[in-house]
């Protein structure tokens, strides 16, 4: 997906320095946790960005504030990433012993499969073939918030409508020409 071009507006709490320690008390650290998972959701939404590569994104904005010189540490990361997977909000790629890529939902697969499938039958093209190149990258949805999505997620959405009967797929020579009929 393409990313947005206005800057990301960080919350306050981004410029607090005990933000980046893991918080000794329970309570203090689920709180600290929802904060880091509300902010990597917003910041991945604003950004229209998928896949989380942790130890790349480690010293980028996100987790690296140099104003204050902090930096969040790997493993605090996969925490609060095994809390987002918990939620339903991220889901670890392969390997994922190792924990380093996850997939950030910022909208859950069901929802692009919805968005998707809604405005399929809004245009008309149901029992038409059409391809995934034309369905993420075609003019007909630059408009629309699917478009450019991460074929990864896509694949994920495509596969809520398969078992729910409403697309199939016709096999093509890549991903992009691979055609999708819609019911």
């Amino acid at each position: 997906m393409k990313s947005s071009s206005q800057t990301f507006k960080f919350p306050s709490i981004h410029n607090f320095p005990p933000f980046y320690t893991q918080q000794p008390t329970q309570s203090t650290w689920q709180h600290q946790i929802q904060l880091w998972s509300n902010l990597i959701l917003s910041y991945y939404r604003h950004h229209k960005l998928c896949v989380l590569e942790l130890t790349n994104e480690l010293d980028k904005e996100l987790f690296n504030n140099s104003k204050i010189n902090r930096k969040l540490d790997l493993v605090t990361l996969q925490t609060i990433i095994d809390e987002l997977v918990k939620q339903g909000m991220a889901e670890w790629l392969p390997p994922t012993t190792q924990k380093s890529r996850a997939l950030i939902f910022w909208r859950k697969p069901e929802d692009w499969a919805s968005m998707i499938y809604n405005w399929v039958k809004e245009s008309g093209q149901t029992n038409t073939v059409l391809t995934v190149f034309e369905i993420l990258h075609g003019e007909n949805t630059e408009d629309l918030e699917f478009h450019e999505l991460d074929d990864i997620l896509f694949q994920k959405a495509l596969k809520i409508l398969i078992d729910q009967g409403k697309a199939q797929t016709l096999t093509g020579t890549s991903s992009d020409d691979m055609g999708v009929k819609f019911y």
